[in-house]
């Protein structure tokens, strides 16, 4: 199997304030390359790496890429679950091998009401992928362990999954009904059911 697959998230992450940030200057009008000033000269992440800053600004200008001028309006003015769901649904779109352990993962468990999710699932996920993809078959234990915690963590900070005495429960997002209408009629079909943990049939 030939794709695209990243650890991106190992690395940049969620990034909800920052995505926010950057969101709301190209909102105000300023154009790329002021914003991308800002990032690394003015360092409005406040980090202490320019290379990182970096790295970052440009994780998140492909994720924006996926949101069209209705969803970044809502993005930046929504509550903050709704904003985030719109964050879940632009990494969604822009990482393959993450869209496809929601899909095989995540969204067969909403189908069949079981909530629970723990770390050896997503390892058995990268398991069989590994047989699937040279490309995470070479990647070591380390990088999987990595990516698996940064997985569980994005859905964490999408308020999709919350852990309650040790354990990691699966809860549906909760999203404007006026959003959720505009995804499920304008917007792609799977992407959309692995959001909602719903079949759009």
């Amino acid at each position: 199997m030939s794709q695209n697959y990243s650890t991106t998230l190992n690395t940049r992450p969620f990034m909800y304030n920052e995505t926010k940030l950057i969101v709301t200057l190209m909102v105000s009008g300023l154009s790329e390359t002021e914003i991308k000033n800002k990032v690394l000269q003015d360092n409005i992440f406040q980090l202490t790496s320019l290379d990182r800053a970096g790295r970052f600004y440009r994780e998140i200008m492909k994720r924006i890429d996926n949101l069209d001028e209705y969803l970044i309006e809502r993005f930046i003015n929504a509550d903050s679950l709704t904003s985030r769901a719109l964050l879940l649904y632009a990494i969604l779109k822009k990482d393959t091998l993450f869209f496809e352990w929601m899909k095989e993962v995540i969204f067969d468990k909403f189908l069949i009401m079981e909530r629970t999710l723990s770390k050896q699932e997503t390892d058995y996920f990268f398991e069989l992928k590994s047989e699937q993809s040279s490309t995470v078959a070479n990647w070591t234990p380390s990088t999987k362990k990595i990516l698996r915690d940064s997985y569980h963590q994005v859905l964490k900070d999408a308020g999709m999954l919350v852990e309650l005495e040790g354990y990691a429960y699966l809860q549906p997002l909760v999203i404007e009904l006026q959003v959720e209408n505009y995804l499920i009629e304008y917007k792609e079909k799977q992407v959309v059911e692995v959001m909602l943990g719903e079949s759009l049939e």
